[in-house]
């Protein structure tokens, strides 16, 4: 046998017998032609000897019976033969895959080894490079402007709704509603759910009563909500949600609502159209009105659902807590009506009527003409808006003499009696000449000075005060700063230092020119006087409420200003203005009337001089002047007609102060109801509204039911018998104002029974019905 076949790999398990030369053989076998011949014949040999040296090994003998036959013993053991056919099954299968084994190819040349490389390095240069840009954009992705991304996600996921609260009523001293907040619907869209905005905007145009295009064009756009109308009709609002438009809704929203319309407009003011106070005691009080404020946390899913994260806060535990004036609605009505009544008579251009409490220095009215209706601002223009009580000034006139002779009394340079000269009417001072009208008076005591308003004889006294000591005497009285009042945009009032007055000034300012003031400002200082010579600060507002009680807001202290003599003598030199001086037409019978009438002329803007034709006519009263209880101011700008105070204020003052008598509940003489002026007819209060601080004093007349005249029961809101005359038949008085119903009743010689603020929702006896003279309309009225 060759030693080629020596190596035949399926002989070698069966020949060789050892696991290692079986592996060394194999491994021969495999190498083939690689080994040398002598390598070969070594291991030949080696096999060989390894063969030879396995069968030099004595056998070992076997048991059997007696005379039988040796058998021959095997020639490997189990563990041999086992691994034998190991190694033929590994020899075969090696063997078949040696011969499916492919021929080795040729390598590439070194040049391409080269070339390889260096486009293996170029590809690990651009993978590197744009590694490291890739870290680079992430890091600056998070560390730089992580926050701005994250607060961008978050917007988007999170909504954060506002929830605006109602905001507080606002009373008037007896708790009748003057702005009150009520829930309007407002239409809204979320454009992202809409599927066809030209059809849903071509459907909403007719019932939001605005152009397909403008909607369209909030339709389009990327906000995820959007308003289209704030506040419409609940007609409107049914319309829209029958619809059923997918995107487009509607939703409540506290709207402000002013009861009476116009009535104390320039006290309320008004707000925007996100329920912020923009003029009135709605700026001033406005975080006390607006409540608190909270914000709903919700998550938002891709198509604009949400789900609230936070819980929800009722709006009801964040309304803004309510207000109590001090103006009496009463009082603030028919002040309004006699200065309307007043400016259109004499065509003047504007005008202001003001009543306070002497004692409390509560105003219960302030009145300012042109006025506007704060439930529609679009209607209106600045001028309206304008409170002319404490946001312009005026020269006073002949109203600032009272001040003049109560100072000259109380540093005691004058007494009532002291005779002055009026020089004839025609006095040479300072290089100019001042004159008394048409008048022409001789000596005059201090009394008849105010009585016929003589301008020589007050600027006399005013020389005689000098320029410092009379300067002084105004301040004291306040004529040089705001008053203080609750209520936005009040002047201080123009007061020139004394050192720039000249002689012609001192005795100007003496009578009331060459200064200005505001109509609260000389309300104040005539207060002053009614009050026993202690100045309170007017007041708007009495104060809040909290729970069921009224919280009132303190107030500066009363300062003395002149003694209580002065102040006394000074308005019994006022009553004999108006028994027998120039104010006699604001006489009222049965009660003293003291008061002071003013014509100013104004100032040309153009030539800087007086004008002829331009002037302040105005009165300032204190009634009852024995008891005071009220002072009052009527003022009215360039009257065209008549330019007097006497003629043009004193009358609308006399009709203002006879409601606030009566609502005071102060009954006149029979005589004074005679002459009363119809138009002068009150709301009568509910029992349950009129507080005892609001009824007669012990001082007033006591009188029983049946003792009262007719106008006067009427007045106080008592039942009345039946009277006898012809019954007229209930006009429909549905959907009336409460200015329109009291003309209805002056014409139908009736008395009103009022409940509520707005219009006329209930009447008693109904439309149609016969109902006799003097008999009762029992009225119902509530905001629209």
């Amino acid at each position: 046998m060759s030693r080629t076949a020596n190596l035949d790999p399926d002989t070698l398990p069966r020949r060789l017998g050892n696991r290692r030369e079986v592996r060394r053989a194999r491994q021969q076998a495999r190498q083939g032609k690689g080994r040398s011949t002598s390598d070969r014949r070594a291991g030949g040999d080696a096999s060989r000897a390894a063969g030879a040296s396995r069968r030099s090994k004595p056998e070992k003998k076997t048991k059997g019976r007696a005379g039988a036959p040796k058998r021959k013993a095997s020639r490997t053991r189990p563990s041999v033969r086992f691994r034998n056919t190991i190694g033929r099954v590994w020899a075969w299968w090696s063997g078949r895959a040696a011969r499916r084994k492919t021929p080795a190819r040729v390598g590439p040349s070194r040049a391409q080894r080269a070339a390889l490389g260096v486009r293996q390095r170029v590809v690990e240069l651009v993978l590197g490079m744009l590694g490291l840009v890739l870290l680079g954009r992430a890091g600056q992705l998070q560390l730089f402007e992580g926050a701005r991304y994250g607060a961008v996600a978050t917007r988007q996921a999170n909504v954060v709704q506002p929830v605006q609260a109602k905001r507080g009523t606002i009373f008037d001293r007896h708790r009748q509603p003057l702005a009150v907040s009520v829930d309007v619907d407002s239409v809204f869209a979320q454009p992202r759910r809409i599927e066809d905005p030209g059809r849903a905007a071509r459907a909403l145009a007719p019932v939001l009563r605005l152009s397909a295009r403008r909607i369209r064009a909030r339709l389009d756009s990327d906000r995820p909500f959007t308003y289209l109308v704030r506040r419409v009709d609940p007609a409107v609002a049914s319309r829209v949600r029958q619809l059923e438009i997918e995107g487009v809704g509607t939703h409540p929203e506290p709207k402000r609502y002013y009861a009476n319309t116009e009535l104390a407009a320039h006290v309320l003011g008004f707000v925007n159209i996100d329920g912020q106070g923009r003029s009135g005691v709605e700026k001033t009080f406005d975080r006390i009105l607006r409540g608190g404020r909270a914000s709903i946390s919700a998550i938002r899913d891709g198509i604009g659902n949400r789900a609230l994260t936070d819980g929800y806060v009722p709006p009801a535990d964040l309304a803004g807590r309510a207000l109590v004036l001090t103006l009496d609605r009463q009082i603030q009505d028919a002040a309004e009506s006699e200065l309307q009544k007043a400016v259109q008579t004499y065509e003047a251009r504007a005008g202001v009527a003001v009543v306070m409490d002497v004692p409390s220095g509560d105003l219960l009215a302030l009145a300012s003409w042109p006025t506007f209706n704060p439930n529609n601002l679009a209607a209106t223009d600045p001028d309206q808006q304008l409170n002319r009580a404490l946001s312009a000034v005026y020269e006073p006139g002949s109203t600032m003499k009272v001040v003049t002779l109560a100072a000259a009394l109380e540093t005691g340079l004058f007494r009532p009696r002291d005779q002055i000269d009026c020089e004839d009417g025609s006095w040479r001072f300072g290089g100019r000449t001042i004159r008394d009208g048409n008048h022409r008076y001789g000596k005059l005591s201090l009394t008849d000075v105010l009585r016929v308003s003589s301008n020589i004889c007050s600027a006399k006294v005013g020389v005689e005060l000098g320029k410092k000591r009379l300067h002084r005497w105004l301040v004291r009285f306040g004529l040089s700063e705001p008053t203080g009042v609750e209520l936005p945009g009040e002047l201080d009032g123009l007061l020139r230092d004394p050192s720039q007055w000249s002689d012609i000034g001192l005795a100007n300012i003496a009578f009331g020119q060459g200064l200005a003031v505001t109509p609260l400002q000389l309300v104040r200082a005539i207060g002053a006087v009614a009050n026993d010579g202690l100045m309170v600060s007017p007041r708007a507002v009495r104060g809040v409420i909290e729970g069921d009680r009224l919280r009132p807001f303190r107030r500066p202290e009363p300062q003395r200003v002149i003694s209580r003599k002065t102040a006394r003598t000074v308005r019994r030199m006022m009553e004999t203005v108006v028994e027998s001086g120039t104010a006699q037409r604001a006489r009222i019978e049965g009660v003293s009337v003291a008061g002071k009438t003013g014509t100013a002329q104004k100032v040309d803007p153009k030539t800087r001089r007086y004008a002829d034709d331009r002037y302040v006519a105005s009165f300032v009263g204190i009634v009852p002047a024995d008891d005071p209880q009220f002072v009052g101011l009527v003022l009215l700008d360039e009257p065209r007609k008549n330019h007097h105070g006497g003629v043009v204020a004193a009358p609308a003052f006399r009709r203002i102060a006879k409601v606030a008598l009566h609502a005071r509940g102060r009954v006149m003489a029979e005589g004074a109801a005679g002459s009363a002026d119809p138009a002068a007819v009150p709301v009568p209060l509910p029992a349950e509204r009129r507080r005892t601080d609001d009824r007669p004093t012990a001082s007033d007349p006591v009188l029983a039911a049946g003792d009262l005249s007719p106008q006067a029961r009427r007045l106080l809101g008592l039942e009345l018998p039946p009277e006898t005359g012809e019954a007229e038949s209930m006009p429909d008085l549905t959907g009336l104002e409460l200015r329109e119903v009291l003309k209805r009743c002056r014409e139908a010689k009736c008395a009103p029974d009022v409940r509520g603020t707005g219009r006329v929702v209930k009447q008693s006896p109904a439309a149609g019905a016969a109902v006799p003279p003097g008999a009762t309309w029992r009225l119902t009225l509530a905001p629209r």
